[in-house]
């Protein structure tokens, strides 16, 4: 009778993590099907620029917008409002959202049609303004905001 019972409740245990695992699917779909078809070009923008990033993905400044949004719904929080007080041009605040997203300096770059080295003379200005130490990171405090 023991046997049976560890039978079930290790069929029950598993089913449970398979609806579980459904669940989770179905969410996500659900937040996808209320996006705006701007919103799914954005998201299709995020991925190339982590596949192959390159100067025009991003054309103006209502795709750079959604393009928030979108790295706000996967990396969390409103990147805008946690720096808004530090006074960043909108040039620092794609920047910043574009560290948030994970692309590496080359990627953001070639996106902003500069060398790599202009990506680390702006970081270090952001840094400044936002007033961290030449130790911290900015990447690092970025993704945490």
């Amino acid at each position: 009778m023991e046997t049976y019972n560890d039978n079930w409740n290790a069929c029950l245990l598993f089913r449970n993590k398979q609806l579980t695992k459904q669940l989770k699917d179905y969410q996500k779909v659900t937040v996808l099907a209320d996006c705006s078809s701007a919103l799914i070009v954005s998201m299709g923008q995020l991925l190339c620029l982590h596949r192959k990033p390159s100067y025009g993905i991003v054309k103006d400044e209502a795709e750079w917008q959604n393009l928030f949004i979108v790295i706000d719904m996967f990396y969390g929080g409103c990147l805008s409002e946690e720096l808004n007080s530090f006074g960043l041009s909108a040039q620092e605040l794609k920047l910043c959202y574009l560290i948030r997203a994970r692309l590496c300096n080359k990627a953001i770059a070639a996106l902003f049609n500069i060398t790599p080295k202009s990506v680390l003379k702006t970081k270090q200005r952001i840094k400044n303004k936002i007033g961290l130490s030449g130790k911290d990171s900015l990447d690092r405090y970025v993704q945490q905001c």
